[in-house]
């Protein structure tokens, strides 16, 4: 039977209540979805981030210290020969301490699920307790702040396109769906930014809006269908995690965001917790969002842990 997600049993909190405890998360190999460990693993970016923030935010909450640890094996964002030998990905993104004293305790995968609950209490929760207190490296700021320059001062419509490996996790939204909602609202806005990771969406949505209205990175897409992270032909692993680092933060950054049930997606409302949005989602995306909403509402009231 699976253990209910985000949830600590009483024995679990007792040993992390123990002195000199540091809660260290990291991929748990065979306690995953996917039970797949090091490169065979297939988790993206934000569903790594997500895991990391959730873990942070826990431990903040138990008021016990925290290591972000994506070193203890090669994950898929893992590019030692680029970033100074170094397999902990987090580290090429964001400062944090070197490895505290103390007695580590790996995380279980169940206590930080990256579970996407669409409550906007929930974003400025997260937000409040991590967000605020993460800080990204200068480089990464300097790069993440000239892609924010593009659409400076223009109100913008952020727009996410998830197509590669969308239909694995929930079915992919139709793009005619997205020019419905983008064509009557696109009057508002001067810009466009577009966060995709799939070269024919990019070239889609330049026909359709023009190349002066429409905003982007200059960054890897997949020509083939093929998510660009599990891709191994692309060996710029680095440029890999900052790109998508990068979207999602410009997303968070726009006035309003078209956004899906993606990880991407929920992470730019995790960065930005007041951005306005819409959602587009299938009948089966709706009917899971509602679940985890409920769920999480009867856990808040004390009625059913999740």
């Amino acid at each position: 039977m699976r253990k209910k997600r985000n949830v600590l049993t009483k024995s679990r909190r007792e040993i992390l209540a123990r002195p000199g405890v540091v809660y260290t998360i990291r991929c748990t190999g065979n306690a995953c979805d996917c039970q797949l460990f090091g490169v065979d693993c297939r988790r993206g970016f934000f569903s790594l981030w997500i895991q990391a923030v959730y873990g942070i935010y826990l431990a903040q909450k138990l008021n016990i210290r925290s290591y972000v640890d994506f070193g203890d094996k090669p994950y898929l964002y893992s590019d030692p020969e680029r970033y100074h030998s170094s397999l902990n990905f987090w580290n090429y993104y964001y400062l944090q301490e070197s490895i505290p004293g103390g007695r580590a305790v790996p995380n279980n995968y169940e206590e930080n699920y990256p579970l996407r609950i669409w409550k906007r209490n929930h974003f400025r929760a997260v937000h409040r307790s991590v967000i605020n207190k993460l800080e990204l490296r200068p480089e990464i700021n300097e790069y993440i702040q000239a892609l924010l320059s593009k659409f400076k001062g223009l109100r913008t419509l952020g727009v996410h396109v998830r197509q590669t490996d969308h239909a694995q996790e929930v079915p992919a939204v139709p793009m005619d769906q997205y020019y419905r909602v983008i064509n009557k609202c696109i009057k508002h806005y001067e810009k466009i930014f577009l966060a995709t990771d799939d070269q024919k969406t990019l070239e889609s949505f330049m026909e359709e809006f023009g190349s002066e209205r429409l905003v982007f990175q200059p960054a890897v897409r997949s020509i083939n269908g093929q998510a660009v992270h599990t891709d191994l032909q692309h060996s710029d692993r680095y440029r890999l995690g900052l790109e998508v680092l990068a979207d999602c933060y410009a997303l968070a950054a726009c006035h309003k965001a078209v956004l899906v049930h993606s990880n991407v997606s929920y992470g730019s409302l995790i960065i930005n917790p007041e951005l306005s949005y819409t959602l587009l989602e299938t009948k089966h995306s709706f009917r899971n969002r509602w679940k985890t909403g409920l769920l999480y509402t009867l856990d808040n009231w004390g009625i059913r842990k999740m």
